[in-house]
């Protein structure tokens, strides 16, 4: 299986050990720190490179030396980032994710030259995205110069084209306004796969429980729902068939970028061939490695296997 992702590439300033946030006026101390080349689509690229896929990439960076790093640190690991533009005298995005001592984390985002990029970033680089077996865009709601309905509009022609699409869209930031909503839901009409996590299906559907949840974005269009909550595990939903994976133990450094770990696990096992609950325990396994690592974090398929007998 061939990949095309596209979507958001930032610098992320991740500060370990934050016990809470502070008040204005305040401040408070971490434990620790990384600056780390991210963003959804990063993460995804190098997760699945990781696993052994191949991966191509489209979107934009900066004109800087965060820029710089992002797309050294693809290029070493073997992704393809011939498509991922430097805007002319731009700025690469930064994300500050102050993260718990339990993992959790919250984050403070400036999107610079992503407020600027658009569909036809996209547009020039079809033959990239068209080429590929899977086409994911990932990180929507951290590109706000991308327009929802112009998305839906080049899913639409994917789908036409024989091309699978799959789509993680990311919290929203703009707090999931109607005008928002209603292009979401567009999107989600010419998506096979989408994969947020729980808190992001609930503010889309209204629905508190995963399952409902799950249904209901069934009911937008996607063939594929995937559903991660954290500790209390992941569901997927597929032709009305339902699975369930209980969250794998790990001792937890952070978990930014979990998510999109599990979500390279889940589609690599799936490109395998193996059934539903097999994609969710694998995709588990994956986030379990990649959580309890502070270097060195993308684990192989090998590493992988080996971490799922257990669950």
């Amino acid at each position: 299986m061939t990949y095309c992702l596209a979507g958001n590439f930032c610098i992320d300033l991740v500060i370990r050990g934050v016990a809470h946030l502070p008040e204005w006026g305040r401040e408070v101390a971490g434990e620790d720190f990384a600056v780390l080349a991210s963003g959804q689509t990063t993460y995804s690229a190098l997760a699945l490179r990781a696993l052994g896929a191949q991966v191509s990439v489209v979107g934009c960076i900066g004109d800087d030396p965060w820029g710089a790093q992002i797309r050294r640190e693809l290029q070493e690991q073997g992704v393809d980032a011939r498509s991922l533009e430097t805007a002319p005298g731009g700025r690469t995005a930064l994300t500050v994710a102050a993260v718990r001592p339990d993992g959790e984390r919250a984050f403070i985002s400036e999107f610079a030259c992503l407020k600027t990029a658009g569909a036809e970033l996209l547009e020039r680089h079809w033959e990239r995205i068209a080429g590929a077996e899977l086409a994911c865009l990932l990180g929507v709601f951290s590109w706000p110069g991308l327009e929802l309905e112009r998305a839906a509009g080049l899913f639409r022609r994917l789908r036409r084209e024989g091309r699978s699409t799959m789509l993680d869209t990311g919290w929203d930031p703009g707090g999931w306004q109607p005008r928002t909503l209603s292009g979401l839901r567009a999107l989600l009409r010419e998506t096979r796969i989408f994969m947020p996590n729980l808190d992001e299906a609930r503010a889309i559907t209204g629905q508190e429980r995963a399952e409902e949840a799950a249904w209901a974005l069934a009911g937008l269009g996607p063939e594929l729902v995937v559903l991660k909550a954290g500790r209390e595990g992941s569901l997927a939903l597929q032709r009305g068939q339902l699975a369930r994976q209980p969250a794998a133990p790990a001792e937890v450094v952070d978990t930014v970028g979990a998510g999109d770990v599990f979500n390279a696990g889940f589609l690599f096992a799936r490109d395998q061939g193996r059934p539903l609950q097999a994609c969710l325990r694998f995709g588990a396994a994956a986030a379990a490695l990649y959580v309890a690592r502070p270097r060195d974090r993308f684990p192989t398929a090998a590493e992988v296997e080996e971490r799922e007998e257990g669950l």
